[in-house]
Order: C-alpha cells, then structure tokens, then sequence
C-alpha cells in the first residue's frame, strides 16, 4: 500500500494499529457500498464479540454451510479494526467541534472591529469625499473573505491617514488589532476546514470498516438462523438483540 502524502485518508497511528491488507480492504469498498451504521457502534460491537463467542461454540454445525473458525478469527480482527477508527473518528470529532468554536469566537470579535473602525473612519473623514466613498464601498463587502481583506484594508488606510485620525484621539492600537485578526481569521479558517476535511474523511474511513464487518457478520448471522431455525435456544444468539429490545421498549 503506497503512504504517498496524497492517499485519500491520512495514515494516523491508530491505523498504523490495523493490519496493512485489512486496512486496504476496509479503504477498497467504494463510498456507494457503504452501509450506514444504524445501531450505536459501541453497541454494534459488542453484539459482534457476543456473536463470535456464540458462533464459535456451534463452529461444527456451521462449517457445514461453509463457515469456519477462520471466519470468527476474521470477524475478531475486523471488530478491532472498527473499535479503532470509531475511537480516531471520536477524537478527531472533538478537536473540530474545538477549531470550530474559536473560529466563530475570533470571528465575531473581528465583525465588531470591523464595525467600529469603520464608525471612527466615517467620522475622520467626513471631509474627504475620496475616502468616504472607500468606506463606502468596504461597508458593502459582506461574508468571511470580505472581512478578512477589509481588516487588513482598514488598517493600511488608518495608517495612510494617520493625521486625520490623531484628530479625533483615534486609538491605533486598533489598527494593529485589525491586521492580527485578519491574519488569525485567515489560519483558524484554514484550520477549521482542514479539520473539517479530516473529520469526514475519518468518519468514511470508520464507516467503511463497519461495513466490512456487517457484510460478515450478517452472513454468520443469516448462516446461523438456517442451521439452527428449529433450535430457538441456539437461533436466540444469532438475532440482532439492540432490535429486539428496542422493539420491545416501544410496545410498553
């Protein structure tokens, strides 16, 4: 498997944790095969570890419809590879949810700058038609990209026109907050993509280990409910029990 830097899911050392032809089967099944987990994948998993013990104990009835130990030993190595990339995706998830926050933290804050510089340049220049109209014309630009430019706009014009400002008692430490937070806003919006970026990618990566686990486990749960369909003792382990239950928490 190449590690080239342009592989579609970043090798973290949690997934240098799974076993290399594991991992490429699991990173083979295409976006489109993808089941959609439906039960809490702590859950999920559990029912799977509970159903690899059962099926083992049946492993001579089910062999002769072509299930083998072999097969539990996979489903065992496919629940771990879940069990860790459902952890990385958990991780990943939070730190996010944290570049997210202080994006929109740092952003508000650079909108109220933005506001009250432009306030104190309205009234500086309130003789200068040349340097209304550039007000003007920044008071129109609207969205994050706009408010990025125009802090650091803001400041090369506060600066071209110190005089007029020392006017008015203008405070200039604004200015030199107005182009750090224009090259704040500029990183974290960067970073809360990137984040972004990595958290679906790791989610997709997660979700197609649960399926490649499903498509086992189903075929060990289908296989068991044939062989035991006259055993409800034994057919007992191989039903989902999360359905079950939650079926039977409705009717109550």
């Amino acid at each position: 498997m190449s590690l080239e830097p342009n592989i579609l899911f970043e090798v973290t050392e949690i997934t240098n944790n799974i076993r290399e032809e594991l991992l490429d089967k699991i990173q083979s099944i295409s976006n489109e095969q993808i089941i959609v987990p439906t039960i809490p994948i702590a859950i999920y998993l559990q029912e799977a570890e509970n159903l690899a013990v059962w099926a083992k104990d049946d492993i001579d009835q089910l062999s002769k419809v072509g299930i083998n130990i072999s097969h539990i030993d996979d489903v065992k190595e496919r629940i771990e590879a879940c069990r860790l990339l459902q952890t990385e995706w958990i991780n990943i998830k939070n730190c996010t949810s944290d570049a997210k926050i202080k994006w929109q933290k740092e952003c508000k804050g650079g909108y109220a700058l933005h506001k009250e510089i432009l306030h104190d340049f309205n009234f500086a220049f309130r003789n200068h038609e040349d340097l209304i109209k550039l007000i003007k014309r920044i008071k129109l630009d609207h969205g994050f990209a706009s408010l990025v430019q125009n802090l650091a706009n803001l400041e090369k014009i506060g600066v071209s026109n110190k005089q007029l400002l020392e006017k008015i008692h203008f405070n200039f430490n604004k200015l030199d907050n107005a182009l750090h937070l224009s090259e704040t806003l500029c990183f974290l919006r960067n970073n809360h993509r990137s984040s972004e970026e990595n958290k679906h990618n790791q989610k997709v990566l997660r979700d197609k280990s649960y399926t490649y686990l499903k498509l086992l486990l189903d075929e060990i749960r289908l296989s068991g409910k044939y062989v035991f369909s006259g055993n409800k003792e034994r057919l007992q382990g191989y039903k989902v029990n999360y359905f079950i239950q939650k079926r039977a928490s409705q009717k109550e």
